[in-house]
């Protein structure tokens, strides 16, 4: 027996020992095991609505419920694409429930989702509204020097670092580590990997200057208290507020987009390309597990076409 049918061996046991009720409770216990804070809470919401959606036991889901429960997303008013990530997470569910023997047929395995259209051409900014937002930002008054050397800092960061809000909101000081005349940040990425990232020496300088000499555990960016969930103070910025500062330099900006701080992280992967940056040396820096993911970006931002070849 594989160590890994060893330990499905042992979770179906736990599992039989409860109530019904219970063994559900645990068993989903079991399938968030291991995975992000951010994707715990969400995957929580997936399986409470699907959950209070099926009203019955889950050992008992057949597939005519998952083509129900799909229709019901749909009728939700949810954007497509937050359906499918939602039916992902509820196959996934099942797929753990019928590989511990909670329940015994795989249903969610026969249902194939319907492919959604890809808008990220939509969500990416120009050069020249990146260096709009930074220089409004730049030129704007702030009450305060060190809070406007701050909200650059992190507009920066995400574009020239490419880096996701939680990965930037989690550096503390000792992810810091100089290089020569520059240095990298190292961050935790998705499934808790971890990467560093090389910066220009520019934005090393002013990310130095803005730490000083702060505790190697001190927040980089770091909160003043209060806020959505009533963050601590001096503890990590909350990633809400990082939304805050991106909404508010757009606007500076005159820039009538929805821009979100992800955005920026699409910029960084579509000028980097457009600059003759290496497709591989791109997906480690952005920390993506298959190259496939990165070349979205070659495909919605092409250099040539067979259209340039024609005229009317």
């Amino acid at each position: 027996m594989t160590p890994l049918a060893l330990v499905h061996t042992k979770e179906r046991r736990q599992l039989a020992k409860l109530a019904p009720a219970d063994a559900q409770m645990k068993l989903v216990e079991m399938w968030l095991h291991g995975k992000s804070p951010k994707t715990v809470a969400a995957y929580q919401w997936y399986c409470t609505n699907f959950l209070a959606f099926l009203a019955k036991p889950l050992r008992e889901v057949t597939l005519e419920d998952m083509y129900d429960y799909s229709a019901h997303l749909a009728n939700l008013g949810l954007a497509p694409n937050t359906q499918k990530t939602c039916f992902y997470a509820i196959k996934s569910l099942i797929s753990f429930a019928h590989t511990v023997g909670f329940i015994p047929f795989n249903v969610g395995s026969a249902m194939k989702l319907k492919k959604t259209a890809d808008r990220l051409n939509e969500r990416i900014l120009t050069p020249k509204e990146v260096q709009k937002i930074l220089w409004a930002t730049e030129e704007s008054k702030y009450r305060y020097k060190k809070e406007k050397q701050r909200d650059l800092l992190i507009l920066k960061l995400l574009y020239i670092a490419g880096l996701r809000v939680s990965e930037l909101t989690g550096l503390a000081s000792k992810n810091l580590t100089a290089r020569g005349d520059t240095g990298q940040v190292t961050v935790l990425g998705k499934g808790d990997k971890t990467r560093s990232i090389l910066l220009p020496k520019d934005v090393w300088v002013e990310l130095m200057e803005f730490v000083g000499d702060a505790d190697e555990n001190s927040p980089v960016f770091a909160s003043r208290g209060g806020g959505k969930g009533k963050v601590k103070a001096g503890g990590h910025l909350d990633r809400t507020q990082v939304y805050r500062i991106v909404e508010a330099a757009t606007q500076r900006a005159g820039i009538k987009k929805k821009v979100s701080p992800h955005w920026l992280r699409h910029a960084h992967a579509s000028h980097s390309l457009e600059a003759g940056a290496d497709i591989k040396l791109l997906q480690q820096t952005l920390g993506h597990d298959n190259v496939s993911t990165t070349s979205r970006y070659l495909s919605v931002r092409p250099d040539s076409s067979t259209a340039l070849y024609l005229s009317v």
